[in-house]
């Protein structure tokens, strides 16, 4: 299947979601409702959705809520605005009186009486997420070619990454791996004191048990998708592979990183390059690859010793466990 191929099954994916929702505007739509239907795991089908469809999911039901909301003004115009508010979902007339005027820039019973005829739709980017517009700012993203590597037979993908440029990724097999591991619950990105912190801890357990040598790799795991969970309910863990038999030590816990095919694109990062590094791997390449992610833990891989170029980064495996993509 070639890469053009492959972006139509993931547009196929956002397109059943976009369906879903407008034919199920009068239920509750939880968070994880979305990612069943395109059949990707919550944690990347939000990545996913708003690289094809231009918007956030979220933004994406207001949206269609509040367009809904504007067409019953003006086709029932003896129906209560309460009763549009309750049926487009909101919680109260004061919460959609709000988002409407928010949107139009006047209130509902302006719209209904008239309004509509004056409006006038503000131009705007399709991709008017504020944190898809920073992302994207720097550059495109997306395959720019692929190739087979001679040493070992498998594709390497020339990716372009915003403007982190361009990086190398290939799919591997990870083996099985115990770790060890510290967690912290909070806020993270962009505070590289809390990945130092942690790791002076990590490793003060670690070296006195030997556990530690040139070239062995570490990782950073995440639990949770930042644009869906709280800051203060972010899931960390800190890695250190170790042996089988290890015992969990205090706040020392043990974990085990499955195997399986896992993408890896090799980044050199600063503190702050991290979100769009992270956006050029499940944006950028996912759809384009052939496919697609399965429900192991994505994961950071560093390994002491590899230099970077830069003094104030580091180089870094994004590894994002897949799996072929299928067509449903």
């Amino acid at each position: 299947m070639d890469g053009g191929g492959n972006r139509l099954v993931y547009e196929g994916r956002v397109n059943a979601v976009t369906d879903y929702v407008e034919t199920h505007l009068d239920e509750e739509l939880t968070i994880e409702r979305p990612a069943e239907v395109a059949h990707f795991s919550p944690f990347y089908f939000h990545r996913i959705f708003s690289a094809m469809a231009g918007e956030t999911i979220a933004t994406f039901v207001a949206r269609v809520l509040i367009e809904k909301a504007a067409n019953l003004l003006v086709a029932k115009p003896n129906l209560p605005v309460t009763d549009i508010a309750l049926r487009t979902g909101f919680a109260s007339p004061s919460s959609f009186s709000r988002a409407f005027r928010g949107t139009y820039g006047m209130s509902p019973s302006e719209w209904r009486s008239g309004g509509r005829e004056r409006y006038q739709r503000r131009s705007s980017d399709p991709a008017a997420d504020p944190d898809h517009a920073a992302l994207t700012a720097g550059g495109r993203f997306g395959i720019t070619r692929s190739r087979l590597s001679v040493e070992t037979g498998r594709t390497i993908w020339d990716l372009a990454a915003g403007g982190l440029g361009s990086v190398g990724v290939r799919v591997e097999t990870f083996e099985h791996t115990e770790v060890a591991y510290l967690r912290y619950t909070g806020r993270y990105q962009g505070f590289g004191e809390v990945f130092g912190e942690l790791y002076i801890r990590l490793l003060a357990w670690a070296e006195p048990r030997g556990l530690l040598a040139q070239g062995m790799p570490l990782f950073n795991v995440y639990h949770d998708d930042p644009s869906l969970t709280d800051d203060e309910h972010l899931r960390l863990s800190v890695c250190v592979p170790v042996p089988p038999d290890t015992p969990a030590e205090g706040d020392i816990g043990r974990m085990a990183l499955g195997a399986g095919a896992v993408a890896l694109g090799r980044f050199e990062l600063g503190n702050d390059d991290y979100p769009e590094a992270w956006y050029a791997m499940a944006a950028g390449w996912l759809p384009d690859s052939g496919y697609e992610p399965d429900d192991r833990l994505p994961f950071e891989r560093y390994v002491i010793g590899r230099e970077a170029e830069r003094e104030d980064a580091e180089i870094m495996d994004i590894g994002i466990p897949v799996r072929p993509l299928r067509r449903y």
